[in-house]
Order: structure tokens, then sequence, then C-alpha cells
């Protein structure tokens, strides 16, 4: 059974035992998170997808997972069974897929359908009490009011993503519509494999001249105080890999200054960008890196036009050495997940 065929290859066992696992009923008012699962393949322009899937999950878990019993996390991987016959993953992905992690990330949806009200929410209650909040200037709002502000502070809960410290990291589709904020050490995918990294962000102007008493203490590098400069800048960093193999990677190093207070530079594989990546799996204009009003931010493609295969962002930190956990990812509905060549998709009503 080839890849392409199947999103995960399993005994003829377990699939037997996927098939007669008993699934959660489901009403028409109930909470679900469903995730569906696609094996994206890059070939030029275009985007094959092979047999999609779909995970649904309640509060009582995963109906369609072989690991048992739930805990609140959907997890992700490519090892089927451990040395102890335990099933570490809900969802397995192709063994066969080196990029992949054996525990790669899990989505905790513990959070997402927990109904415990926030202790501020509580206390707001107890002001509109009719005996507990008796000197409470809740007690003077009119109802309709009342009600109103309540819905803002109703807690919105969230599925949070957590890479569980992989080796080629897990990454979510940045939006066309929504461009993101940009940090230092930020790092994105683009193409089968470009990676683009952010190694510097300035916001602010620095003044030409610093004061003598200016130290690395304060919030300036050693490139700030030797070299300052009229204007806010980014340094981006672009390095091509190839045969996975960071020995053969190459890498090139761009510096844009914002001269005005609304700059826009471009990413893709038009000779008339900015970085000209001159790859098919990379789209015309690829990304957008933009300064407005004293903050840079990148978004995928051109205004209303998203590119074929997506800007991806990495939730995990710059060089994790260590391969540490990283810091939770809170997921929206439609959000994509890009592990390797798998796609996941989270959607909710």
């Amino acid at each position: 059974m080839s890849i392409r065929q199947t999103i995960y290859s399993e005994s003829e066992e377990s699939s037997e035992a996927l098939r007669n696992f008993p699934t959660f009923p489901v009403s028409k008012d109930q909470k679900v998170l469903k995730i569906t699962v696609k094996l994206m393949q890059v070939v030029r322009t275009t985007v094959e997808v092979f047999q999609p899937q779909t995970y649904y999950i309640t509060a009582k878990g995963v109906s369609q997972s072989l690991r048992q019993p739930p805990d609140g996390f959907f997890k992700i991987g490519r090892q089927q069974v451990t040395e102890t016959g335990q099933r570490p993953n809900d969802l397995m992905l192709p063994p066969s897929d080196r990029a992949i992690s054996r525990s790669h990330c899990m989505i905790n949806y513990k959070a997402f359908f927990d109904k415990t009200p926030p202790e501020y929410w509580i206390w707001f209650l107890m002001g509109a009490h009719p005996r507990l909040g008796q000197r409470s200037v809740l007690q003077m709002l009119p109802q309709d009011l009342f009600r109103y502000i309540l819905s803002f502070l109703k807690p919105k809960r969230f599925p949070l993503l957590i890479d569980l410290g992989s080796m080629c990291g897990t990454y979510i589709k940045i939006s066309n519509s929504e461009p993101i904020f940009l940090e230092q050490n930020m790092n994105f995918l683009v193409g089968s494999d470009i990676n683009i990294e952010i190694d510097r962000v300035v916001n602010d102007p620095i003044p030409q001249s610093l004061n003598s008493e200016a130290t690395i203490e304060d919030g300036y590098t050693l490139q700030d105080l030797t070299s300052a400069h009229e204007c806010p800048y980014i340094i981006v960093k672009v390095s091509k890999f190839f045969n996975d193999n960071d020995a053969t990677m190459q890498s090139s190093t761009w510096k844009f200054l914002a001269e005005e207070k609304y700059k826009i530079f471009t990413i893709g594989r038009s000779q008339v960008c900015d970085i000209n990546l001159p790859e098919n799996t990379i789209s015309r204009t690829q990304c957008r890196i933009i300064y407005n009003e004293g903050k840079w931010m990148l978004s995928d493609g051109i205004e209303n036009k998203p590119t074929v295969n997506g800007t991806w962002l990495s939730i995990c930190k710059r060089n994790n050495i260590t391969r540490s956990w990283s810091e939770p990812y809170s997921l929206k509905s439609g959000s994509q997940v890009k592990i390797s060549d798998t796609i996941l998709q989270v959607d909710w009503d």
C-alpha cells in the first residue's frame, strides 16, 4: 500500500479494530471539534491531495481513536505501537516519512470543552445576585445591559496546538487577509524546501547617536551600539535545504529599511520581488513583509489572492536544539496545520 493511497499504514488487525470501534453519539446541539486529515504533495504550482479522512472529537474523546482511555489530547505521530503494546497516537501518520517524529505534536482539546466558569465571571454573577450582591452597583443596571456586558465576559475557549519537540517542526498556515506581527526568531516555510527566518526586528527608529552610557541591558544589541539607524529595519534570512541535510543548506540574508510609515517588501518567484526565489513551488508573489505605522507584519500572497501552496509559520522556536515542547498555539476554526506532507484542518461551529 503506497503512501499516496492512505494517510497512514496499519496492520490488518488494527484496521479491523478501527472499523469496529464504537463511535460516540453526536447530537445536533453537541459541541464537536472536527479534524480533517489530508496528504498533500507539492508539485510545481499545484497541490495534490489524497484521500482525506475526518476525525470527530467530543468532550468524551476521539471517536475513531484506538488510543484509550481519552485524556483530553489528540496526539499525532508516526509511531503505531510502543514496546509495551500501547498506542501513543490518536492519528498515526506515514511511518516511512522520517520528517515526522514518533510523537510529533498534539492538540489539547480539554480546555476547548471545559465548561468551568472563570473566577471573574463568577464574581460578576454574584454581584447581580438579589441577595449576595445587595450592595453591588450591578443591581442598578438594566437587565438588558447586564446581559450585554456578560456576553463580553463569557470566556472564549480554543483548542491548543503543541509541538512535542519534533525534529522538523509543526507549522500553521498564514492567512491572506490577516497579517501576523513579526517577532525575532520567527520561522516560516514556503514552497517545498525554502525556510525564511526573521533574524532581527526593529520597529522603532534607533537614534543616530546613542547615549554613551547605553548598554545591552537597556535593550540594545551590540549591533545597535556600534551602528545606529535612522529608520526601522528588519533582517530576513532565507535558506534552501537539499536532501534534508543541514550540511548542504544554502542561505542568504537581506536587510530592509522602512523609510516611510507604510512600506511593502515582496518575496516570490517573480523577478520584480525584493527577494527572488526562482522555484516552481513558489508563487509569483509568495508573501509580503509589511511595515505599517511602527509594526512589521507578514501576509501570504497579494491582497485578496492567497498562494497555492501557502506560507507556513513554525510554532517551534528557531534552533530548538534541546527538542523541548513548544508554547501552546491557539487554533481558530479553519486553521490548517502542516506536518511534513500532511495537512490537518481544524473546524468547529
